[in-house]
């Protein structure tokens, strides 16, 4: 056990030390995100909206996701990317205050919209950060590590927003904005005095077009992501209240599933991905998408706090598969001073998702009833396959030429 936890410290080696501090860089914002997987109840419960109504201010969230993925995206490729997350996070407290504060549906609508385009730039700006301060050789590490970070401060997020939606439902607003006020000074502490380094993405770059709209397996590879955003995104707009209604689950316990999604991935995130190397990308979206459907799927089919447990214990394993391996590829075909656009269309087209989502969701909610959302869910997670399939045989036909 000695060895074993002196190996997990002495990482260094595998990890580069930029890579580190985006690991905790994301940790520390992703406390914040108890604000998402709660936004569907607060706006319900507390403000006593209809579910109509929540899925379209989440598509406004949607929306702004939209526009800031490509926006950041753009913008990377003429300003600083350290100067842009730094002004981004500081923009994002002041809003999270305001979602707190502020009951008036449209004001809320506006609000919603300025959020997700934050969080759709600052997640385009941490892909772009990785190739800016990472070797080429240990960026999929240290995508790997984010995400494993990511999930862990999901993990706190979903227990802590749970006990404090019992509370009050504002306080997860306040202490979110102080999350991401810890996360500015902590970047900005660490890139102060730090170089970025040379750019190689031509090294090792899969031959194709230097335009990602020409790139044939990027855009097949957008259209898989897009379907697959379909089917996921339910679980952070739809499946608290679906919970709530369907299971009789109290917020306490909805927050403890957005937990033991995020601990999972935590926990097998890294032995996973390591393990099915081996099998090759498409193998591993096509499993995902597979068990992403059968978890998602089989809601409507059971009851209780176990079987609940055992779906989100499924699907979760498929986006420990899909997730992290979207983005890889991603991180393949960008080109040479074209990654801002690269990662900005991939951003973009997966925001898509979060934009349509909750609309049809709520509509399929409210006028067929919850099952209809995991039935529709699982179909499209199926449908992904055939996109994802062509995705990867053009990559590797490009790939040989």
């Amino acid at each position: 056990m000695t060895n074993r936890l002196v190996h997990l410290i002495r990482l260094d080696g595998y990890f580069c030390a930029m890579a580190w501090m985006l690991a905790a860089l994301i940790f520390i914002s992703r406390l914040s995100a108890m604000v998402k997987l709660f936004m569907a109840l607060y706006l319900r419960q507390e403000l006593g909206l209809t579910i109509e109504t929540v899925g379209w201010l989440l598509s406004g969230y949607g929306a702004g996701l939209l526009i800031g993925s490509m926006g950041g995206g753009l913008l990377s490729d003429h300003f600083s990317t350290t100067r842009l997350t730094a002004l981004l996070f500081f923009v994002s407290v002041w809003i999270l205050v305001l979602l707190g504060l502020i009951t008036d549906v449209s004001l809320l609508a506006g609000l919603l919209l300025v959020s997700g385009a934050l969080d759709g730039a600052i997640r385009t700006l941490h892909q772009r950060l990785i190739m800016e301060y990472c070797q080429l050789a240990q960026r999929a590490r240290a995508q790997s590590l984010s995400r494993v970070a990511s999930n862990l401060g999901m993990a706190v997020a979903g227990a802590m927003g749970g006990v404090l939606a019992q509370s009050d439902f504002r306080l997860i607003f306040f202490l979110s904005a102080g999350m991401t006020l810890m996360a500015l000074v902590w970047f900005v502490r660490a890139t102060l005095h730090r170089a970025v380094l040379i750019h190689d993405e031509t090294t090792g770059t899969p031959s194709g077009s230097s335009a990602p709209f020409r790139d044939k397996p990027f855009l097949w590879l957008l259209a898989a992501s897009v379907v697959l955003g379909l089917a996921f995104e339910p679980v952070y707009s739809m499946l608290g209240n679906y919970l709530l209604d369907y299971y009789r689950l109290g917020t306490e316990v909805i927050g403890w599933q957005f937990a033991l999604n995020a601990v999972l991935v935590v926990l097998l995130q890294i032995p996973l991905s390591h393990w099915s190397e081996q099998w090759g990308a498409r193998r591993q979206l096509l499993v995902g998408s597979v068990l992403l459907a059968c978890g998602l799927g089989m809601l409507p089919l059971g009851s209780g706090i176990l079987y609940v447990c055992l779906s989100t214990t499924i699907w979760t394993l498929g986006e420990i598969l899909f997730m992290p391996t979207l983005n890889v590829l991603v991180m393949q075909r960008a080109q040479a001073g074209k990654s801002g656009h690269y990662f900005g269309l991939f951003s973009t087209f997966w925001s898509a998702s979060v934009l349509l989502s909750p609309a049809l969701g709520g509509q399929l909610y409210g006028h067929f009833g919850g099952h209809s959302v995991w039935f529709a869910s699982s179909t499209l997670a199926l449908f992904s396959m055939p996109l994802i399939y062509q995705a990867t045989r053009l990559s590797r036909v490009g790939s040989h030429r």
